[in-house]
């Protein structure tokens, strides 16, 4: 059993903004994006949307734990959050500290600053996806409010570790808009960023446990929301980062070497063809070009996504015929958004292209995807056979084109 220490709402941060980010660049004053239970009806509950001391009692709880706006940062204690140089938790965060010793400037911009500068665009200023220019990118950036991101080491819905997120922020995900920041960014600033999407993280999970404890409670009731509920809903919610570097799945067994025998494997139980009956190909293909039957076709999926408004896309998918339409719907993720299996024909990954980096994307799936977990269904030498045989797919095409593979894919599509 372990013990965690209930946050208290001491050490605060008082953000002042860096050089070259100033209010004049905005329009209006700095506000969080509420998340939607907070006032509307969500998945047929109303959530907090008829239960207005509740909802104002939870808005409190989330300024006085993280600040009433972003320029003005709290960190409770016990936060996930890095110690900067005089080992301070949250010191990150901004440039400017106020505790009870009174007021202190840092020798940093801060990860405010510095996330207004180059990540607010694409993915807001609550971090939820809303930038300006987040209709105009696919996949679209990620709401960081929920605490669950795709490319990690750690389980399908884990919270990362800190170095899956230094590794997407430093290297980006090749074949979408998220650029890799390692030539603009040193590694302490690149620090200081992953402590604000961090933050924006936290706060969004904790501002959703806050809807679903007064999604149950009675509004009338004076005790909703209490401190002790309050205390034990945040440590839930900080356990779940603090624990991220103990769950990295980190393979038992060293790479098998990459041979024809291994790659022959690896496109078996790819095919489905071994014991396991694995399924991959029901999604990207007998082939491997993402088309597998268990999506709708790559040339609708491209029709209705790419061309044409970005914000009329839903009226796009409201004229594919019915069938289409039932199919569409239940292949999004967890935010909503169209999901496409990947080309293996073609060497790009989202999610990085070393070993390592298929291994956990096979062993453990996508988190918000409809990528499965294989392990246990399949055996960490299995998975290695998998991996070397998707490194070897797109300069062997041959592999998936020979006269039985060929006849194999003719009875999948009748």
């Amino acid at each position: 059993m372990i013990v965690r220490r209930r946050p208290v709402f001491g050490l605060w941060i008082s953000l002042a903004l860096a050089a070259g980010c100033s209010d004049a660049d905005l329009t209006g004053p700095l506000a969080y994006e509420e998340q939607p239970g907070m006032t509307r009806e969500v998945d047929g509950k109303s959530h907090l949307a008829d239960k207005p001391k509740i909802r104002e009692k939870a808005r409190a709880v989330l300024a006085k734990l993280y600040g009433p706006n972003p320029k003005e940062i709290h960190v409770p204690e016990g936060a996930p959050f890095s110690k900067d140089e005089s080992g301070t938790v949250g010191g990150l965060l901004a440039n400017h500290l106020r505790t009870a010793e009174g007021p202190k400037r840092l020798p940093h911009a801060g990860g405010f600053a510095l996330y207004r500068r180059h990540c607010l665009h694409c993915h807001g200023l609550s971090g939820a996806g809303d930038g300006p220019t987040a209709p105009f990118v696919f996949p679209p950036p990620r709401d960081f409010r929920r605490g669950l991101y795709k490319f990690t080491s750690t389980p399908n819905g884990a919270r990362p570790d800190r170095d899956d997120l230094r590794r997407t922020v430093r290297d980006g995900l090749h074949g979408t808009s998220m650029p890799a920041f390692e030539a603009l960014l040193t590694k302490e600033e690149i620090e200081q960023v992953l402590d604000y999407v961090t933050f924006l993280s936290v706060r969004g999970e904790t501002e959703l446990a806050l809807i679903e404890e007064g999604f149950i409670g009675d509004d009338e009731d004076p005790d909703a929301l209490e401190d002790d509920v309050v205390a034990d809903l945040t440590s839930a919610v900080f356990g779940k980062w603090e624990d991220a570097a103990d769950k990295v799945v980190d393979p038992p067994v060293a790479r098998t070497p990459s041979s024809p025998e291994s790659v022959r494997r690896g496109r078996d139980l790819f095919l489905g063809r071994t014991k396991e009956k694995l399924e991959c190909a029901g999604c990207h293909g007998v082939k491997g070009r993402g088309d597998g039957k268990s999506f709708v076709d790559p040339d609708v999926f491209n029709r209705v996504v790419f061309r044409g408004d970005p914000s009329k896309m839903a009226e796009r998918v409201a004229q594919l015929d019915e069938p289409t339409q039932e199919l569409w719907k239940q292949k999004l993720d967890e935010w909503g958004n169209p999901l496409r299996p990947a080309n293996l024909t073609v060497p790009v990954y989202k999610g990085g292209r070393r070993p390592i980096d298929l291994y956990w994307r096979i062993a453990k799936g996508i988190t918000g995807a409809q990528m499965p977990a294989h392990y246990p269904g399949i055996d960490h030498a299995q998975i290695w056979d998998i991996v070397n045989f998707v490194l070897a797919l797109p300069y062997q095409p041959e592999l998936l084109e020979e006269p039985g593979v060929a006849a194999e894919a003719e009875a999948v599509r009748r």
